[in-house]
Protein backbone atom coordinates (compact mmCIF):
# COMPACT_ATOMS: atom_id res chain seq x y z
CA UNK A 1 0.00 0.00 0.00
CA UNK A 2 2.88 2.29 0.99
CA UNK A 3 4.71 1.40 -2.23
CA UNK A 4 1.66 2.08 -4.49
CA UNK A 5 1.45 5.49 -2.59
CA UNK A 6 4.88 6.24 -3.25
CA UNK A 7 5.21 5.80 -6.80
CA UNK A 8 1.70 7.65 -7.24
CA UNK A 9 3.42 10.73 -5.66
CA UNK A 10 6.81 10.12 -7.60
CA UNK A 11 4.72 10.52 -10.96
CA UNK A 12 3.13 13.73 -9.91
CA UNK A 13 6.81 15.59 -8.99
CA UNK A 14 7.86 14.07 -12.08
CA UNK A 15 5.08 15.95 -14.01
CA UNK A 16 5.89 19.28 -11.97
CA UNK A 17 9.13 19.59 -12.40
CA UNK A 18 8.87 18.99 -16.49
CA UNK A 19 9.79 21.89 -18.65
CA UNK A 20 7.48 20.68 -21.68
CA UNK A 21 5.48 23.73 -22.89
CA UNK A 22 7.54 25.87 -21.42
CA UNK A 23 9.67 27.20 -24.65
CA UNK A 24 6.51 28.36 -26.00
CA UNK A 25 5.29 30.43 -23.47
CA UNK A 26 8.38 32.00 -23.36
CA UNK A 27 8.03 32.68 -27.17
CA UNK A 28 4.29 33.74 -27.52
CA UNK A 29 5.83 36.18 -24.79
CA UNK A 30 8.95 37.07 -27.14
CA UNK A 31 6.64 37.70 -30.25
CA UNK A 32 4.32 39.94 -28.09
CA UNK A 33 6.80 42.15 -27.14
CA UNK A 34 8.96 42.64 -30.00
CA UNK A 35 5.63 42.48 -31.76
CA UNK A 36 4.76 46.16 -29.35
CA UNK A 37 8.22 47.08 -30.19
CA UNK A 38 7.50 47.04 -34.18
CA UNK A 39 4.19 48.62 -33.92
CA UNK A 40 5.94 51.26 -32.03
CA UNK A 41 9.05 51.73 -34.44
CA UNK A 42 6.09 51.52 -37.03
CA UNK A 43 3.66 54.17 -35.27
CA UNK A 44 7.45 56.66 -35.07
CA UNK A 45 7.91 56.38 -39.00
CA UNK A 46 5.12 56.45 -40.39
CA UNK A 47 4.83 60.62 -40.33
CA UNK A 48 8.34 60.71 -41.53
CA UNK A 49 7.67 58.41 -44.20
CA UNK A 50 4.41 60.65 -45.35
CA UNK A 51 6.64 63.69 -44.58
CA UNK A 52 9.36 62.36 -47.05
CA UNK A 53 6.87 61.31 -49.99
CA UNK A 54 5.34 64.65 -49.66
CA UNK A 55 8.49 66.42 -50.26
CA UNK A 56 9.32 64.06 -52.78
CA UNK A 57 5.87 65.47 -54.56
CA UNK A 58 6.73 69.02 -53.52
CA UNK A 59 10.10 68.93 -55.55
CA UNK A 60 8.69 67.17 -58.46
CA UNK A 61 5.91 69.23 -59.18
CA UNK A 62 8.65 72.06 -58.59
CA UNK A 63 10.50 70.39 -61.35
CA UNK A 64 7.53 70.17 -63.69
CA UNK A 65 6.63 74.18 -63.55
CA UNK A 66 10.33 74.94 -64.06
CA UNK A 67 10.20 72.64 -66.80
CA UNK A 68 7.02 74.74 -68.35
CA UNK A 69 9.00 77.91 -67.68
CA UNK A 70 11.99 76.50 -69.83
CA UNK A 71 8.62 75.44 -72.59
CA UNK A 72 7.45 78.75 -72.32
CA UNK A 73 11.11 80.20 -72.70
CA UNK A 74 12.21 78.10 -75.76
CA UNK A 75 8.93 79.17 -77.75
CA UNK A 76 9.70 83.01 -77.56
CA UNK A 77 13.54 82.29 -78.69
CA UNK A 78 12.08 80.77 -81.86
CA UNK A 79 9.39 83.25 -82.14
CA UNK A 80 9.32 86.54 -80.47
CA UNK A 81 6.10 87.28 -81.05
CA UNK A 82 4.68 83.95 -80.09
CA UNK A 83 3.04 85.74 -76.75
CA UNK A 84 0.82 88.00 -79.15
CA UNK A 85 -1.12 84.66 -79.68
CA UNK A 86 -2.40 84.07 -76.78
CA UNK A 87 -3.42 80.57 -76.32
CA UNK A 88 -4.23 79.87 -79.94
CA UNK A 89 -1.00 78.20 -80.27
CA UNK A 90 0.43 74.80 -81.71
CA UNK A 91 0.93 72.01 -79.68
CA UNK A 92 4.73 71.31 -78.83
CA UNK A 93 4.71 67.91 -81.01
CA UNK A 94 2.09 66.32 -83.21
CA UNK A 95 -0.44 64.35 -80.80
CA UNK A 96 0.84 66.61 -77.82
CA UNK A 97 -1.06 69.01 -75.49
CA UNK A 98 -0.83 72.71 -76.03
CA UNK A 99 -0.33 73.54 -72.22
CA UNK A 100 -1.02 77.26 -72.78
CA UNK A 101 -4.51 78.70 -71.22
CA UNK A 102 -6.51 81.81 -70.31
CA UNK A 103 -5.96 82.69 -66.99
CA UNK A 104 -7.88 80.17 -64.17
CA UNK A 105 -9.45 82.07 -61.08
CA UNK A 106 -9.18 78.47 -59.26
CA UNK A 107 -12.92 78.36 -58.70
CA UNK A 108 -15.38 75.36 -60.28
CA UNK A 109 -13.70 72.63 -62.14
CA UNK A 110 -9.92 72.62 -63.92
CA UNK A 111 -10.58 74.04 -67.56
CA UNK A 112 -6.52 74.13 -68.11
CA UNK A 113 -4.68 71.74 -70.50
CA UNK A 114 -1.94 69.97 -68.23
CA UNK A 115 1.02 68.66 -70.82
CA UNK A 116 2.62 65.71 -69.60
CA UNK A 117 6.39 65.60 -69.12
CA UNK A 118 8.18 62.93 -71.41
CA UNK A 119 9.13 59.72 -69.51
CA UNK A 120 7.40 61.08 -66.14
CA UNK A 121 3.95 61.25 -64.82
CA UNK A 122 4.56 64.88 -63.52
CA UNK A 123 2.55 67.31 -65.07
CA UNK A 124 2.77 71.44 -66.06
CA UNK A 125 0.24 74.59 -67.28
CA UNK A 126 0.59 77.52 -68.67
CA UNK A 127 -1.24 80.45 -67.51
CA UNK A 128 -1.30 83.84 -69.43
CA UNK A 129 -1.51 86.53 -66.68
CA UNK A 130 -2.99 89.77 -68.50
CA UNK A 131 -2.68 93.35 -66.87
CA UNK A 132 -5.28 94.98 -64.89
CA UNK A 133 -8.29 95.95 -65.85
CA UNK A 134 -8.37 92.82 -68.56
CA UNK A 135 -9.65 89.24 -67.96
CA UNK A 136 -8.06 87.28 -70.37
CA UNK A 137 -4.87 87.20 -73.31
CA UNK A 138 -6.82 89.34 -76.15
CA UNK A 139 -5.50 87.98 -79.71
CA UNK A 140 -6.52 91.06 -81.48
CA UNK A 141 -5.46 93.62 -79.26
CA UNK A 142 -1.99 91.51 -77.21
CA UNK A 143 -0.49 94.43 -76.38
CA UNK A 144 -3.26 95.87 -74.21
CA UNK A 145 -4.34 92.80 -73.06
CA UNK A 146 -0.78 92.17 -71.80
CA UNK A 147 1.61 94.47 -71.77
CA UNK A 148 2.78 96.59 -68.66
CA UNK A 149 3.58 99.47 -70.57
CA UNK A 150 5.37 101.08 -67.91
CA UNK A 151 7.66 98.30 -68.16
CA UNK A 152 7.32 96.90 -71.19
CA UNK A 153 7.06 93.16 -69.54
CA UNK A 154 4.15 90.44 -69.54
CA UNK A 155 3.75 87.92 -67.27
CA UNK A 156 2.58 83.99 -66.97
CA UNK A 157 1.78 81.25 -64.34
CA UNK A 158 3.27 77.92 -64.81
CA UNK A 159 2.32 75.51 -62.72
CA UNK A 160 3.44 71.93 -62.18
CA UNK A 161 1.96 68.84 -60.48
CA UNK A 162 2.97 65.53 -59.45
CA UNK A 163 1.18 62.25 -58.49
CA UNK A 164 -1.62 62.69 -61.24
CA UNK A 165 -5.01 62.00 -59.25
CA UNK A 166 -5.84 58.08 -59.52
CA UNK A 167 -9.43 58.66 -58.09
CA UNK A 168 -11.79 61.83 -56.68
CA UNK A 169 -10.28 62.13 -53.35
CA UNK A 170 -6.78 61.80 -54.49
CA UNK A 171 -5.75 64.83 -54.51
CA UNK A 172 -2.07 65.87 -56.70
CA UNK A 173 0.75 68.13 -54.92
CA UNK A 174 0.97 71.81 -57.19
CA UNK A 175 3.53 74.49 -57.21
CA UNK A 176 2.86 77.52 -59.51
CA UNK A 177 5.53 80.24 -60.58
CA UNK A 178 4.32 83.29 -61.59
CA UNK A 179 6.98 84.57 -64.37
CA UNK A 180 8.11 88.47 -65.81
CA UNK A 181 9.38 88.20 -69.91
CA UNK A 182 11.07 91.37 -70.80
CA UNK A 183 12.83 92.13 -74.04
CA UNK A 184 16.78 93.03 -74.26
CA UNK A 185 18.19 94.34 -77.54
CA UNK A 186 19.30 97.26 -79.55
CA UNK A 187 15.53 97.68 -79.74
CA UNK A 188 14.89 99.04 -75.85
CA UNK A 189 16.84 101.98 -76.83
CA UNK A 190 16.17 105.26 -78.99
CA UNK A 191 19.82 105.38 -79.34
CA UNK A 192 22.50 102.62 -79.30
CA UNK A 193 26.27 103.48 -79.74
CA UNK A 194 29.39 101.52 -79.58
CA UNK A 195 32.11 104.12 -79.74
CA UNK A 196 31.62 107.66 -78.93
CA UNK A 197 33.85 108.75 -81.54
CA UNK A 198 33.62 109.51 -85.57
CA UNK A 199 33.49 106.89 -87.84
CA UNK A 200 37.23 106.24 -89.19
CA UNK A 201 35.78 106.12 -92.74
CA UNK A 202 34.13 109.46 -93.07
CA UNK A 203 37.81 111.20 -92.66
CA UNK A 204 39.53 112.93 -95.00
CA UNK A 205 42.11 111.30 -96.77
CA UNK A 206 42.99 107.51 -97.03
CA UNK A 207 46.52 108.01 -94.50
CA UNK A 208 43.84 109.50 -91.39
CA UNK A 209 40.98 106.41 -92.36
CA UNK A 210 44.32 104.39 -91.59
CA UNK A 211 45.23 105.74 -88.70
CA UNK A 212 41.45 106.49 -86.97
CA UNK A 213 40.58 102.57 -87.81
CA UNK A 214 44.08 101.55 -85.85
CA UNK A 215 43.66 104.01 -83.16
CA UNK A 216 39.84 104.58 -82.28
CA UNK A 217 38.04 101.69 -82.25
CA UNK A 218 38.77 100.92 -78.13
CA UNK A 219 36.70 102.82 -75.80
CA UNK A 220 37.90 106.02 -73.98
CA UNK A 221 38.25 104.14 -71.00
CA UNK A 222 40.95 101.71 -72.73
CA UNK A 223 43.35 104.74 -73.64
CA UNK A 224 41.18 106.03 -76.72
CA UNK A 225 43.25 109.54 -77.67
CA UNK A 226 41.34 112.60 -78.01
CA UNK A 227 41.51 114.03 -81.19
CA UNK A 228 40.19 117.42 -82.63
CA UNK A 229 38.14 118.69 -85.57
CA UNK A 230 39.57 116.21 -88.55
CA UNK A 231 42.45 114.47 -86.41
CA UNK A 232 41.69 110.87 -85.00
CA UNK A 233 39.78 110.45 -82.69
CA UNK A 234 37.22 113.31 -83.08
CA UNK A 235 34.83 113.00 -80.31
CA UNK A 236 30.75 114.08 -81.08
CA UNK A 237 29.04 115.70 -78.68
CA UNK A 238 25.91 116.31 -76.81
CA UNK A 239 24.66 119.35 -76.88
CA UNK A 240 22.22 122.51 -75.89
CA UNK A 241 18.83 121.75 -77.69
CA UNK A 242 19.63 117.72 -77.81
CA UNK A 243 16.93 115.82 -76.69
CA UNK A 244 17.19 111.75 -76.32
CA UNK A 245 13.77 111.06 -75.65
CA UNK A 246 13.38 107.75 -74.43
CA UNK A 247 16.29 105.22 -73.48
CA UNK A 248 19.57 104.96 -74.31
CA UNK A 249 23.00 102.84 -74.53
CA UNK A 250 26.40 103.27 -74.94
CA UNK A 251 29.11 100.94 -74.50
CA UNK A 252 31.46 104.65 -74.24
CA UNK A 253 31.39 106.96 -72.45
CA UNK A 254 29.78 110.67 -74.09
CA UNK A 255 30.68 114.18 -74.66
CA UNK A 256 28.79 117.13 -73.41
CA UNK A 257 28.72 120.63 -74.31
CA UNK A 258 25.81 122.45 -72.38
CA UNK A 259 22.92 120.58 -70.73
CA UNK A 260 21.78 118.00 -72.93
CA UNK A 261 18.82 116.21 -71.95
CA UNK A 262 18.54 112.75 -71.22
CA UNK A 263 15.46 110.09 -70.92
CA UNK A 264 11.87 111.34 -70.66
CA UNK A 265 11.11 109.97 -66.80
CA UNK A 266 12.39 107.48 -64.77
CA UNK A 267 11.45 104.37 -66.58
CA UNK A 268 13.73 105.62 -69.51
CA UNK A 269 17.24 103.66 -68.59
CA UNK A 270 20.15 106.14 -69.62
CA UNK A 271 23.17 103.36 -69.35
CA UNK A 272 26.61 103.93 -69.84
CA UNK A 273 29.13 101.22 -69.61
CA UNK A 274 31.70 103.82 -68.85
CA UNK A 275 32.42 104.15 -64.99
CA UNK A 276 30.99 107.27 -63.16
CA UNK A 277 30.88 109.72 -64.41
CA UNK A 278 30.91 108.46 -67.30
CA UNK A 279 30.86 111.67 -69.47
CA UNK A 280 33.49 114.87 -69.77
CA UNK A 281 33.07 117.92 -71.41
CA UNK A 282 36.23 118.47 -73.82
CA UNK A 283 36.70 122.17 -74.88
CA UNK A 284 33.57 123.43 -73.63
CA UNK A 285 31.40 123.32 -70.35
CA UNK A 286 28.25 122.24 -69.08
CA UNK A 287 26.44 118.95 -68.07
CA UNK A 288 23.77 116.57 -68.83
CA UNK A 289 20.66 116.46 -67.32
CA UNK A 290 19.38 113.62 -66.25
CA UNK A 291 15.65 112.72 -66.09
CA UNK A 292 16.05 109.08 -66.98
CA UNK A 293 17.49 106.86 -64.93
CA UNK A 294 21.00 107.38 -64.88
CA UNK A 295 23.58 103.97 -64.73
CA UNK A 296 26.86 104.48 -65.55
CA UNK A 297 29.06 101.22 -65.40
CA UNK A 298 26.32 99.25 -67.63
CA UNK A 299 27.29 96.14 -69.17
CA UNK A 300 28.33 96.32 -73.18
CA UNK A 301 26.06 95.06 -75.49
CA UNK A 302 27.89 93.38 -78.52
CA UNK A 303 26.67 94.21 -81.80
CA UNK A 304 26.72 91.03 -84.44
CA UNK A 305 28.98 91.13 -87.17
CA UNK A 306 27.53 90.86 -90.38
CA UNK A 307 23.49 91.21 -91.03
CA UNK A 308 24.37 87.86 -93.61
CA UNK A 309 21.73 85.77 -91.73
CA UNK A 310 19.05 88.10 -93.34
CA UNK A 311 19.97 87.33 -96.79
CA UNK A 312 19.70 83.25 -95.95
CA UNK A 313 15.96 83.79 -94.59
CA UNK A 314 14.81 86.09 -97.47
CA UNK A 315 12.55 84.73 -100.62
CA UNK A 316 14.20 84.66 -103.48
CA UNK A 317 11.72 86.52 -104.99
CA UNK A 318 12.82 89.74 -102.54
CA UNK A 319 16.35 89.17 -102.74
CA UNK A 320 17.88 91.76 -105.13
CA UNK A 321 21.48 92.43 -106.32
CA UNK A 322 23.38 95.58 -106.55
CA UNK A 323 21.65 99.06 -106.05
CA UNK A 324 18.36 98.91 -105.82
CA UNK A 325 15.96 102.08 -105.39
CA UNK A 326 12.54 101.12 -103.20
CA UNK A 327 9.58 103.52 -103.30
CA UNK A 328 7.19 102.15 -100.42
CA UNK A 329 3.56 102.71 -101.28
CA UNK A 330 1.79 100.91 -98.09
CA UNK A 331 1.44 97.16 -98.85
CA UNK A 332 3.54 97.42 -102.09
CA UNK A 333 6.71 99.17 -103.65
CA UNK A 334 8.09 100.71 -106.67
CA UNK A 335 11.64 99.27 -107.28
CA UNK A 336 14.13 100.06 -109.83
CA UNK A 337 16.51 97.33 -110.20
CA UNK A 338 16.35 96.23 -114.11
CA UNK A 339 18.19 93.08 -113.71
CA UNK A 340 15.22 91.93 -110.85
CA UNK A 341 12.58 93.57 -112.95
CA UNK A 342 13.47 91.60 -116.42
CA UNK A 343 13.64 87.99 -114.51
CA UNK A 344 10.28 89.01 -112.95
CA UNK A 345 8.91 89.45 -116.41
CA UNK A 346 7.93 93.15 -115.64
CA UNK A 347 9.72 96.43 -117.32
CA UNK A 348 11.60 98.36 -115.41
CA UNK A 349 10.74 99.81 -112.50
CA UNK A 350 8.46 97.92 -111.55
CA UNK A 351 5.76 97.06 -108.74
CA UNK A 352 5.52 94.33 -106.37
CA UNK A 353 4.21 93.66 -103.45
CA UNK A 354 5.79 93.43 -100.08
CA UNK A 355 6.96 90.43 -98.83
CA UNK A 356 4.92 87.92 -96.98
CA UNK A 357 7.64 87.39 -94.21
CA UNK A 358 8.37 91.40 -94.01
CA UNK A 359 12.14 90.35 -95.71
CA UNK A 360 13.84 92.66 -98.17
CA UNK A 361 17.68 92.02 -98.79
CA UNK A 362 19.98 93.90 -101.23
CA UNK A 363 23.20 91.34 -101.80
CA UNK A 364 26.36 92.84 -103.81
CA UNK A 365 26.15 92.37 -107.58
CA UNK A 366 29.21 90.65 -109.68
CA UNK A 367 32.02 93.19 -108.96
CA UNK A 368 31.55 94.23 -105.50
CA UNK A 369 32.00 97.18 -104.03
CA UNK A 370 34.94 98.48 -104.66
CA UNK A 371 34.25 102.48 -103.65
CA UNK A 372 35.07 103.35 -100.08
CA UNK A 373 33.22 105.28 -98.28
CA UNK A 374 33.96 109.12 -99.05
CA UNK A 375 31.03 111.48 -98.24
CA UNK A 376 29.50 110.30 -101.47
CA UNK A 377 29.22 114.18 -102.87
CA UNK A 378 28.43 113.05 -106.52
CA UNK A 379 26.57 109.69 -105.43
CA UNK A 380 28.82 107.87 -108.25
CA UNK A 381 29.44 104.66 -106.11
CA UNK A 382 29.41 101.41 -108.74
CA UNK A 383 25.92 100.00 -109.42
CA UNK A 384 27.26 96.99 -108.13
CA UNK A 385 27.69 97.49 -104.18
CA UNK A 386 25.09 96.10 -102.23
CA UNK A 387 22.92 99.56 -101.53
CA UNK A 388 19.10 99.85 -101.05
CA UNK A 389 17.84 103.90 -101.38
CA UNK A 390 14.50 103.37 -99.66
CA UNK A 391 11.52 106.44 -99.15
CA UNK A 392 7.98 106.19 -98.83
CA UNK A 393 5.17 104.91 -96.60
CA UNK A 394 4.53 101.51 -95.52
CA UNK A 395 1.56 99.86 -94.08
CA UNK A 396 3.11 95.91 -93.15
CA UNK A 397 5.60 94.56 -91.09
CA UNK A 398 8.86 94.96 -92.86
CA UNK A 399 12.98 94.90 -92.47
CA UNK A 400 15.13 95.75 -95.27
CA UNK A 401 18.98 94.80 -95.08
CA UNK A 402 21.31 95.94 -97.14
CA UNK A 403 24.87 94.17 -97.60
CA UNK A 404 26.32 97.19 -97.82
CA UNK A 405 24.68 100.35 -97.59
CA UNK A 406 21.01 101.67 -96.39
CA UNK A 407 20.08 105.56 -98.09
CA UNK A 408 17.42 107.45 -96.59
CA UNK A 409 16.00 109.64 -99.68
CA UNK A 410 13.12 110.72 -98.67
CA UNK A 411 10.43 110.77 -95.78
CA UNK A 412 9.69 106.81 -94.46
CA UNK A 413 6.85 106.66 -92.32
CA UNK A 414 4.06 104.07 -91.25
CA UNK A 415 0.78 103.77 -91.91
CA UNK A 416 -0.96 101.58 -89.23
CA UNK A 417 0.22 100.27 -86.20
CA UNK A 418 3.45 98.17 -88.22
CA UNK A 419 7.40 98.34 -87.58
CA UNK A 420 10.03 98.71 -90.55
CA UNK A 421 13.67 97.61 -89.57
CA UNK A 422 16.70 99.16 -91.28
CA UNK A 423 19.62 97.01 -91.32
CA UNK A 424 23.03 97.88 -92.85
CA UNK A 425 26.10 95.78 -92.49
CA UNK A 426 28.12 99.34 -93.41
CA UNK A 427 26.11 102.80 -93.28
CA UNK A 428 22.43 103.92 -92.85
CA UNK A 429 23.00 107.45 -94.48
CA UNK A 430 20.71 110.77 -95.01
CA UNK A 431 20.64 111.66 -98.74
CA UNK A 432 22.16 114.80 -99.08
CA UNK A 433 23.66 116.01 -102.34
CA UNK A 434 26.06 119.30 -102.71
CA UNK A 435 27.30 120.92 -104.89
CA UNK A 436 31.06 121.11 -106.41
CA UNK A 437 31.11 124.83 -104.07
CA UNK A 438 29.55 122.74 -101.01
CA UNK A 439 26.36 124.59 -101.45
CA UNK A 440 22.85 122.60 -100.99
CA UNK A 441 22.15 120.69 -104.03
CA UNK A 442 18.86 119.66 -105.63
CA UNK A 443 17.14 116.67 -103.59
CA UNK A 444 18.43 117.95 -100.18
CA UNK A 445 15.71 116.79 -97.57
CA UNK A 446 13.97 119.73 -95.52
CA UNK A 447 12.87 118.53 -92.02
CA UNK A 448 12.88 114.63 -93.02
CA UNK A 449 10.91 112.52 -90.92
CA UNK A 450 12.01 108.95 -90.53
CA UNK A 451 9.84 106.04 -88.73
CA UNK A 452 12.13 103.34 -88.28
CA UNK A 453 14.18 100.98 -86.19
CA UNK A 454 17.73 101.62 -87.54
CA UNK A 455 20.76 99.43 -87.03
CA UNK A 456 24.15 100.17 -88.82
CA UNK A 457 26.64 97.14 -87.74
CA UNK A 458 29.79 98.20 -88.92
CA UNK A 459 29.70 102.00 -89.12
CA UNK A 460 27.41 104.71 -88.67
CA UNK A 461 23.55 106.26 -89.13
CA UNK A 462 24.74 109.65 -90.50
CA UNK A 463 23.91 112.69 -92.88
CA UNK A 464 26.18 112.88 -96.18
CA UNK A 465 28.04 116.19 -96.96
CA UNK A 466 27.00 117.04 -93.07
CA UNK A 467 29.50 119.93 -93.19
CA UNK A 468 28.46 121.34 -95.82
CA UNK A 469 26.24 123.03 -97.48
CA UNK A 470 23.41 125.52 -94.91
CA UNK A 471 20.97 124.41 -92.50
CA UNK A 472 18.23 122.30 -93.66
CA UNK A 473 15.56 121.93 -90.25
CA UNK A 474 15.34 119.14 -88.12
CA UNK A 475 15.96 115.75 -88.63
CA UNK A 476 13.13 113.85 -86.84
CA UNK A 477 13.52 109.87 -86.31
CA UNK A 478 10.68 108.07 -84.30
CA UNK A 479 11.92 104.48 -83.05
CA UNK A 480 15.72 103.13 -83.03
CA UNK A 481 18.84 104.64 -83.86
CA UNK A 482 21.94 101.58 -82.96
CA UNK A 483 25.42 101.99 -84.70
CA UNK A 484 29.13 101.20 -84.45
CA UNK A 485 30.69 104.46 -83.99
CA UNK A 486 28.69 107.68 -83.82
CA UNK A 487 27.96 109.59 -86.97
CA UNK A 488 27.29 113.30 -86.93
CA UNK A 489 24.13 114.61 -88.63
CA UNK A 490 25.45 118.25 -88.96
CA UNK A 491 27.78 121.18 -87.30
CA UNK A 492 26.14 123.40 -84.42
CA UNK A 493 27.80 126.53 -83.32
CA UNK A 494 27.00 128.04 -79.48
CA UNK A 495 24.23 125.30 -80.18
CA UNK A 496 22.50 126.00 -83.28
CA UNK A 497 23.02 124.55 -86.69
CA UNK A 498 25.81 126.02 -89.20
CA UNK A 499 25.18 122.52 -91.55
CA UNK A 500 23.28 120.23 -91.80
CA UNK A 501 20.10 118.95 -89.08
CA UNK A 502 18.88 119.70 -85.90
CA UNK A 503 18.15 116.47 -83.77
CA UNK A 504 14.81 115.22 -82.42
CA UNK A 505 15.03 111.29 -81.97
CA UNK A 506 11.88 109.61 -79.98
CA UNK A 507 11.72 106.39 -78.70
CA UNK A 508 8.79 104.59 -80.33
CA UNK A 509 7.11 102.42 -76.58
CA UNK A 510 6.28 99.96 -78.86
CA UNK A 511 9.81 98.44 -79.56
CA UNK A 512 10.33 97.57 -76.12
CA UNK A 513 7.94 94.43 -76.73
CA UNK A 514 8.17 94.28 -80.66
CA UNK A 515 10.15 93.60 -83.30
CA UNK A 516 10.50 94.39 -86.90
CA UNK A 517 10.63 91.32 -88.75
CA UNK A 518 13.82 89.34 -88.16
CA UNK A 519 15.53 92.39 -86.18
CA UNK A 520 18.85 91.86 -85.50
CA UNK A 521 19.83 91.67 -81.45
CA UNK A 522 23.19 91.72 -79.55
CA UNK A 523 22.82 88.04 -79.06
CA UNK A 524 19.77 87.04 -80.24
CA UNK A 525 15.89 88.55 -80.90
CA UNK A 526 14.00 86.94 -77.83
CA UNK A 527 12.18 87.58 -74.39
CA UNK A 528 14.41 86.74 -70.82
CA UNK A 529 12.99 86.02 -67.94
CA UNK A 530 13.87 89.09 -65.36
CA UNK A 531 11.40 88.24 -62.24
CA UNK A 532 10.59 85.07 -60.90
CA UNK A 533 8.44 83.83 -57.39
CA UNK A 534 6.74 81.02 -56.10
CA UNK A 535 2.86 81.48 -55.63
CA UNK A 536 0.79 80.13 -52.60
CA UNK A 537 -1.17 78.86 -52.31
CA UNK A 538 -0.58 77.16 -56.02
CA UNK A 539 -3.49 77.46 -58.26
Amino acid sequence: MRNRWQRTMSAVLAVWRGERGFTTVTLMGVLLVGGLLVAAAFAAVVPDIRASGNDLQRKKAWAAAEAGVAYYSYRLAIDPSFWTKCDNVPPPSPGDVNPVNQPWNGTGSDPRRWRTIPGDTAQYTIELLPVAGRSTCDPSDPIGSMIDTASGTFRVRVTGRARAPRTSSDRPVKRSIVVRFKRRSFLNFIYFTDFETRDPAVYSGSQTQAQASAQCQRYRRNGRPLGDNDTPCTPIYFINGDYVRGPMHTNDGIYVCGNPVFGRNANDPVEISEPAPGWQTGNCSGSPVWQGAYQPGAPVLDMPPTNGQLKQQTDQTYLFQGRTVITLNGASMTVDNPAKCSSLGLSNPCTMSLPSNGLIYVDRASGGCPTPYDQRRQYQSATSCGEAWVRGTYSQPLTIGAADDIVINGNIQRSGDVLLGLIANEFVRVYHPVTSSGANAAGSLSNPSIDAAILALSHSFLVDNYDQGSPLGTLTVTGVIAQRFRGPVGTFSNGSPVTGYAKNYTYDDRLRFRSPPYFLDPVRAGWKVVEQHEQVPAR
